[in-house]
């Protein structure tokens, strides 16, 4: 059994659900407007059988019903005979009253629907806004697939309970109230059979929600890997060629899928039984109302159209209590995705107490006893790096694969706090900025290059401020050696790139990330294997325009390429998370260390 606590979470994820349809009141209230409506439309209709069949007798009783009382009022009967009367009277106001239904119906759906979606819009916009000030080691965390899915299947379902679930409860719980009401009017202790079934129904919706729950968590899940696999398999179309693995993709995919299939199902399973249990319920209910209903004692306190509009109504309450079992699924599908996007809404974004303004760095950087290990890891892959980079050096950082090279970038960036020592820019501790402040002293061009599915100028400029001049991108376009084959495209500059800068080659994607860095000309730039997509005709091209570029700026660089080494004004080579050695080329390699040990490898031609 639900425990108190429990019981209390899903009332405050759901009053959290709903603050978002607080944004839409207006709406929300014509929506109102129109379930009411509706609602009233159906006691009509069935309070118009009433009209008809008490027209009929010798002896009509016209003051009984609404819809007769109401006709009479607006247009007196006369002369007219009963039948006569009727004949006229009950097709216009079963027209008025369909009328009225459907408009209802329509507005009703129509207005939260527009809240629906506006509800979707401020989510996604939320968990979206949440994800990318993330701190890193969250991102690094989850899959991509699971991010993704977060910001797609979980909003929707989410979507379902705060609005989709209002929609049903508004329409199908004010017609209900209505047509008891209106059964209660007519004969309230007939009435009272239909409520002893009210205990075994809410039961039913009880165990059902359990259910709905847990297996809503679980497709959930499931979705997750199916993205994942889904958005790997994409980005990887080449590799899952060339290796002929596209069966062995498909498995894993067709794994991933039947395991979302089997919850669903499950899912469904518990969906479909809640539906004929509640009509057999119902049904019990109506049968029990019509063996008292022709009670003779019962019958001789209704007129023949009372009764049969008593039993219409009856009959109509079928439908939406149905309906409202059903609401129960809706919810605990939203409410178990709720508590996955709030979770990724609350996380805490990237600590940033930093109060010290910094307009532009000098560039003098300096480590200082600085040990990192991973999040979730006992390994250190930095210990006690101690290390001084005069402002406007430009150092180049060497070592095997591991040597944590990229974690001492990862730390001077601001992705990972060091577990201990200190990192100073300009003699003051980086966490002393303001993190966008300090993150705008760094231009970044890595191996994997980012590119948007944008314009090559949209590219170039991104993060920047929307008047960079045309001149401006063209020269970074000329410094990177990228104007050639940019000017050739039918649309320079506007042409828009596909995913990951789909239509071009490495080496001319890894240009347009050079471009970009030039463009925001920081005074800090990071070169991790910027120049290994390029041929040695390119590279050397580039090499001199980064060099220019460089100039009175602070360079870091990660490279495997003697050509961009030896260029360094400082070698900083790298073992198991120490620096082992510093000085320039030269020296290094009389120092016979391992920096000679590399270059005798084969470091040169790698």
């Amino acid at each position: 059994m639900k425990t108190t606590a429990g019981k209390e979470n899903d009332w405050a994820l759901y009053r959290r659900l709903l603050s978002y349809v607080t944004r839409y009141t207006g709406i929300f209230v014509l929506s109102i407007i129109g379930f009411l409506a509706y609602s009233l439309a159906n006691v009509l209709l069935a309070d118009l059988t009433q009209f008809l069949l008490d027209s009929l007798g010798d002896a009509p009783q016209i003051g009984i019903g609404f819809v007769s009382q109401a006709a009479h009022w607006m247009w007196p009967q006369g002369d007219k005979g009963a039948v006569e009367y009727a004949r006229i009277a009950v097709p216009v106001a079963a027209i008025v009253l369909s009328l009225l239904r459907a408009s209802g119906y329509f507005f009703g759906n129509y207005f939260m629907n527009i809240v629906a979606r506006g509800v979707v819009h401020y989510l996604r916009v939320e968990v979206f806004a949440a994800l990318i000030r993330a701190p890193k080691q969250y991102i690094d965390s989850h899959t991509q697939g699971e991010l993704v899915a977060k910001l797609t299947f979980n909003v929707e379902q989410v979507s379902g309970a705060s609005s989709d679930a209002l929609k049903t409860i508004l329409r199908d719980g004010l017609t209900v109230i209505a047509l008891v009401a209106y059964m209660l009017y007519l004969n309230w202790k007939l009435t009272m059979v239909f409520f002893a079934i009210a205990p075994l129904l809410a039961g039913v919706v009880v165990i059902v929600g359990r259910h709905f729950r847990r297996y809503s968590r679980r497709i959930q899940a499931s979705m997750g890997e199916v993205t994942q696999l889904s958005t790997e398999s994409m980005n990887a179309f080449e590799e899952i060629r060339m290796f002929a693995a596209s069966e062995q993709q498909n498995r894993r995919f067709t794994e991933a899928s039947q395991v979302n299939r089997i919850q669903s199902l499950k899912l469904a399973f518990v969906q479909a039984i809640s539906t004929p249990v509640a009509q057999i319920l119902l049904a019990i209910a109506l049968g029990a109302l019509f063996w008292v209903a022709l009670d003779p004692i019962i019958l001789s306190g209704f007129s023949p159209g009372s009764l049969v509009a008593f039993i219409a109504a009856a009959t109509q309450l079928g439908k939406p209590i149905r309906t409202l079992t059903n609401v129960q699924s809706i919810i605990q599908r939203g409410l178990a995705a709720a508590e996955d996007l709030f979770a990724q809404i609350d996380t805490e974004p990237e600590s940033d107490n930093g109060t010290l303004p910094l307009t532009r760095a000098g560039g003098d950087i300096e480590f200082n006893r600085v040990s990192f290990a991973y999040p979730g890891s006992d390994r250190s892959v930095l210990d006690e790096v101690s290390l001084h980079i005069p402002a406007g050096a430009m150092v180049a950082f060497v070592g095997r694969s591991g040597a944590g090279k990229t974690s001492l970038i990862q730390l001077l960036c601001r992705f990972y706090a060091p577990a201990s020592g200190q990192i100073r820019l300009d003699g003051e501790p980086v966490e002393a900025f303001t993190l966008a402040d300090y993150r705008r002293q760094f231009a970044l061009v890595s191996q994997r290059v980012v590119l948007f599915s944008d314009t090559i100028r949209a590219n170039i400029a991104f993060g920047q401020s929307d008047d960079v001049t045309d001149e401006a991108i063209q020269l970074a376009l000329e410094a990177a050696h990228a104007s050639t084959f940019v000017d050739a495209l039918p649309q320079g500059v506007e042409t828009v790139l596909g995913d990951g800068g789909g239509g071009l080659s490495g080496g001319q994607r890894q240009r347009l990330a050079i471009a970009r860095a030039v463009l925001k000309d920081a005074p800090i730039l990071v070169l991790d294997e910027a120049t290994s997509a390029l041929d040695n005709e390119s590279e050397a091209g580039i090499q001199a325009s980064l060099e220019r570029a460089s100039a009175g700026r602070t360079t870091l660089v990660i490279a495997h390429r003697l050509s961009t080494v030896e260029r360094a004004d400082m070698i900083v080579v790298m073992d198991e998370g120490r620096v082992v050695a510093t000085g320039s080329h030269s020296d290094l390699i009389r120092a016979d260390g391992l920096y000679a040990d590399l270059y005798q490898q084969g470091f040169a031609a790698s």
